[in-house]
């Protein structure tokens, strides 16, 4: 961490990424993505000279310009950042910048009164600009509309305005009341009449967080909003009838996809992220605990293997299952980012069970990406996990240090400086304290 956050200030600070090969900068949500994602790293890792240096940057920073941006990545990483910077120091300026976020982002949840689901594209320099993206035939994707939760509802607590928990709450109670084929939420929903415009499921890209902010939208809240866990348990359930499988030879434990017909023998490296998941929901004396314990434990070790069976140590973006080959890397997903969700779940079970293999597996892990991936700047993305000689890529996205190297970092600390017994973590790693649920006043 320190050797990334020196090259960051030297030659990106302010900027959104740095480019730890040729040490320029990228900036593409123009909000300063690799200094408030890793907010909360300073402080945890004792860096409070640097965490000071930054939180004099946040406080006279401009949000007005940033435009076209995501406002999925908005609300994890550059609100999340702040929540979890103010939960963790309790400097006012935090909430404050977080607070003029959430202004700036309430708009998107207007456009379609009907549903009162938001934009995907926003502006924060036009707020009549919104879009959903075409590709999707303007849907709106189960991940983005249902990973806003515990942010928004966070900054509701601590500011005593319940617009920003309405805003927040509504899709959830639009998603519940609307019939669920095999127990699990498509993809994708029209934004304008809230009815499913898919069937597919997938715990991969375009709706992994939706499962995790499930639990995590129920633990936040002190485990009062009862509805949440069903939701959580009743997909769960047909996540393990529908999807999860075994490899041959040798047994490894998947979750596939579901195009709508049958399924699709493939995991994303996102898809890990459910051992974390599974285990986190396993803690409270519930009738499926035993299960969610098993089959988080199994997704950990599949996950594992993503990374063992490949040239470099490095998981691809995705691995597909062939009989009797168990899995292979295709050639257009053979690419590496620095992805967090296998670490996070190593992270979580040897939290819960103190099994020094996950250690082990996570070590090694940090082997391969020093071995492979490390620059004197930080950690660059590899073209191909089955070619260690390739030129590798010019790219340090902002939570290979906020997730990946955070949860490294908790793996392997010996005083569990984050109980998750306290906090809770949103999707990008930042770790936020619980409170009651809100009424409306």
């Amino acid at each position: 961490m320190k050797r990334a956050w020196a090259s960051y200030r030297k030659y990106a600070w302010g900027k959104d990424e740095l480019k730890p090969v040729s040490n320029k900068s990228h900036d593409w949500l123009h909000l300063g993505a690799t200094l408030i994602d890793c907010l909360d790293n300073l402080w945890l890792m004792d860096m409070k000279a640097e965490f000071r240096e930054a939180q004099e940057w946040v406080a006279t920073m401009d949000i007005s310009h940033a435009h076209g941006i995501s406002m999925f990545e908005t609300v994890i990483r550059i609100f999340g950042g702040l929540l979890s910077a103010f939960e963790l120091s309790r400097e006012p300026v935090f909430l404050g910048k977080a607070r003029e976020v959430a202004d700036h982002m309430m708009y998107a949840f207007d456009v379609n009164k009907n549903t009162g689901i938001p934009c995907t594209t926003i502006s924060f320099t036009n707020k009549h600009s919104c879009a959903y993206p075409a590709w999707a035939g303007s849907s709106a994707i189960l991940a983005e509309y249902g990973t806003i939760q515990l942010e928004f509802k966070y900054l509701a607590h601590h500011t005593g305005e319940f617009k920003y928990w309405a805003v927040a709450e509504r899709p959830m109670r639009l998603v519940e009341g609307l019939e669920k084929p095999h127990g699990l939420f498509p993809t994708f929903i029209n934004p304008v009449s809230g009815r499913w415009s898919s069937q597919k499921f997938t715990f991969g890209a375009l709706a992994d967080s939706f499962y995790e902010y499930l639990v995590k939208q129920w633990l936040i809240t002190n485990k009062q909003e009862t509805y949440l866990r069903k939701m959580f348990d009743d997909a769960m359930l047909g996540m393990a009838r529908l999807l999860v499988q075994r490899s041959s030879p040798s047994g490894l434990v998947y979750i596939a996809d579901w195009t709508g017909s049958s399924l699709t023998h493939k995991m994303d490296h996102l898809a890990c992220f459910a051992g974390a998941m599974l285990a986190i929901g396993a803690q409270d004396g519930g009738r499926y605990d035993a299960e969610y314990m098993a089959l988080a434990e199994a997704i950990g070790d599949t996950c594992f293997e993503m990374y063992a069976h490949t040239a470099t140590g490095l998981s691809p973006e995705f691995v597909n299952f062939q009989a009797g080959r168990d899995m292979v890397t295709p050639r257009s997903a053979c690419f590496n980012i620095g992805r967090p969700e296998a670490v996070e779940t190593f992270f979580v079970l040897y939290y819960y069970t103190r099994d020094p293999k996950w250690r082990n597996m996570g070590w090694e892990v940090f082997k391969a990406f020093e071995k492979h991936a490390a620059t004197p700047s930080g950690w660059t993305a590899l073209p191909d996990v089955e070619s260690p000689g390739r030129k590798r890529d010019d790219k340090m996205e902002s939570f290979v240090l906020a997730e990946t190297v955070k949860y490294l970092f908790l793996l392997f600390a010996v005083d569990d400086p984050v109980p998750l017994e306290k906090y809770v973590f949103n999707t990008e790693a930042h770790p936020l304290g619980r409170f009651p649920p809100m009424s409306r006043p």
